[in-house]
């Protein structure tokens, strides 16, 4: 699992974003060939990211790239264009069982076909009611999902409602994409916050995303970026108690003891577990440098 604060999507048919996207800060940028590229722009998007992935060195950020749905005719020259890249992982859109059969099948031969090493990791979108209600079956379906992605437009549009500023509407969708995916202990990312002038709300529905479980979400506008590390990131009160935590459980190991006192409250495994999961995400963002093992 990647720990992805914030997934940024970048058109495929824009070089000028493609060139800059590891620059911007996102923890992935998701160059797209769908929803950003129109039907007679599909072939020139798909050339402009394969020459991308293969002559940009991507330092700061996984790359990934959303393909288009497996009920469109490109799908498939989107994978066998940009499969033989290297890529990090591969944004599936209109999520289902289906969708992560044939994805799957398809880059297994890609990748046999060409003596690779590297299989990208599958990211499924979920974009409508069938997709929220087999939740759990799109999850089991592959040991190579590394994420959960909600697409609340077209989840809005399946259900034919409005969205509305704080997604009330989406809630019932949003609990259960992230409960799922930490049932399987996989990323959660939720759906973008679209209007990108409204930051009160962005940090409002952040701070709401954030506190039912999901681990980072989908952004439009790199504007964003650092609104929403600052919500979804450990504060350094939070990675100093962390760590705090876990250098006294060494100190218990050392003396036999299995449960421990810290600061008059009794520590246990699941409080030690949390302490490791915000010192990782703080070692893997560059937040602390305190090294304790």
């Amino acid at each position: 699992m990647k720990n992805r604060r914030s997934m940024l999507f970048m058109p495929g048919n824009n070089p000028g974003m493609l060139v800059s996207a590891d620059i911007l800060g996102a923890d992935s940028v998701i160059f797209d060939l769908e929803d950003a590229v129109a039907l007679t722009e599909k072939d020139a998007a798909r050339n402009l990211v394969k020459n991308a992935l293969t002559s940009i060195r991507f330092e700061n950020s996984e790359v990934t790239v959303r393909i288009n749905p497996i009920d469109s005719p490109f799908w498939e020259k989107d994978l066998q264009a940009i499969i033989p890249c290297g890529l990090d992982a591969i944004v599936v859109p209109k999520a289902s069982v289906q969708a992560v059969k044939a994805v799957e099948e398809k880059i297994a031969f890609i990748v046999s076909e060409h003596h690779l090493q590297k299989t990208p990791k599958l990211l499924m979108l979920v974009e409508s009611a069938y997709g929220i209600m087999d939740l759990q079956a799109i999850a089991a379906a592959s040991t190579n999902i590394d994420g959960l992605l909600l697409g609340g437009e077209d989840f809005s549009v399946d259900l034919g409602i409005q969205r509305t500023r704080l997604s009330k509407e989406l809630e019932y969708a949003r609990y259960k994409l992230a409960t799922v995916a930490h049932a399987f202990q996989i990323d959660s990312l939720d759906t973008p916050f679209t209007d990108v002038d409204d930051v009160e709300g962005l940090r409002l529905d952040t701070a709401f995303s954030k506190s039912i479980g999901f681990s980072g979400r989908l952004l439009i506008n790199p504007r964003q970026v650092e609104e929403v590390h600052e919500i979804f990131s450990p504060s350094q009160k939070e990675i100093e108690h962390a760590i705090a935590i876990l250098q006294a459980n060494e100190d218990a190991k050392r003396e036999g003891l299995g449960v421990f006192s810290f600061k008059g409250k009794m520590v246990d495994l699941p409080v030690i577990k949390r302490a490791q999961a915000v010192y990782k995400n703080a070692l893997e963002w560059g937040l602390t440098k305190e090294v304790i093992f």
